[in-house]
């Protein structure tokens, strides 16, 4: 796996969008690729029994103050956690960091009862410093085929707006939005997937 990580950022507000794909019935998360913790943190503040995992120790070590954690890479998630643990796994620009993508899919299917929730950089749009580290990228049709072929079910398919300059780009959001939308285009893939 790939990693372009600031160990000091905190980036909550950024995270706070993915709670509008949560189906109504989800009380258990498992955050593969937690991080610092930030979405961990949002998690728990909201009532949701919350774990996340990561295989980068400093970041185990932030993200462990706000729910369970456990050193576990995207590809073995099964050895570490019982089949049908969690009601949605999230995998949060993790994916495109993984060796291989599908493999991480079928780890995730695994460990899910109900749905997954990923976000990608739309390979169209991706940054130009973030090429180094993606090993793997895509547009909303080679997504949904990926999603497809790992024999889950693509609930919905969002392409989204997002912040690819955050430690720069710090006005307010309706600026953010404006100056995103008049230089990019929809940057940032969100897939809701179901078993």
């Amino acid at each position: 796996m790939v990693s372009h990580t600031d160990y000091n950022a905190w980036l909550v507000r950024e995270k706070v969008k993915y709670l509008q794909f949560f189906p109504k019935d989800v009380t258990s998360v498992l955050d593969v690729g937690c991080g610092r913790g930030e979405f961990l943190y949002l998690l728990k503040e909201r009532g949701f029994e919350a774990e996340g995992c990561d295989i980068d120790d400093i970041l185990l070590e932030k993200s462990a103050r706000f729910a369970p954690v456990k050193k576990v890479s995207a590809s073995e998630l099964s050895q570490a956690y019982p089949e049908n643990s969690f009601d949605l796994v999230t995998c949060l620009h993790t994916l495109e960091h993984t060796l291989h993508p599908y493999t991480t899919l079928q780890e995730l299917k695994t460990v899910t009862r109900k749905y997954i929730l990923l976000a990608v950089p739309n390979a169209r749009y991706i940054a130009h410093d973030e090429r180094a580290t993606h090993l793997y990228s895509w547009n909303g049709d080679t997504l949904k085929n990926l999603i497809e072929s790992a024999g889950l079910k693509l609930l919905k398919l969002q392409q989204d707006r997002t912040n690819m300059f955050p430690n720069i780009l710090r006005l307010t959001p309706v600026i953010n939005r404006l100056l995103l939308k008049a230089f990019t285009g929809p940057n940032e893939l969100v897939a809701l997937c179901s078993k």
